[in-house]
């Protein structure tokens, strides 16, 4: 899987690691050293990464079973009859 950057995140997202970081500081009694930051931004990556993959995978189950009622539900022509086909006026018999 393809690691996150800042830049492909949505506003949603990104206010979602902001979030976290606020947290983060808030639980601290400390200032949250440049480490740390990353460590949270990493994790808040990871973790939106994890639930795309996830939206995606259900939307892709979603996919399969709709191709699958669709398949289901197909109207399929007769099978093909090569009895009806042939003219037999034009063939002699042997």
């Amino acid at each position: 899987m393809k690691k996150l950057e800042m830049k492909d995140l949505t506003e949603a997202e990104k206010a979602e690691i902001t979030l976290l970081l606020q947290k983060a500081q808030a639980n601290a009694d400390h200032t949250l050293t440049n480490g740390e930051r990353n460590k949270i931004r990493e994790e808040g990556r990871l973790k939106i990464a994890e639930d795309r993959a996830k939206a995606a995978k259900a939307a892709s189950a979603l996919a399969r079973e709709k191709a699958k009622e669709r398949a289901k539900n197909q109207v399929l022509p007769e099978t093909f009859n090569w009895a009806d086909s042939v003219s037999n006026k034009y063939r002699s018999k042997r």
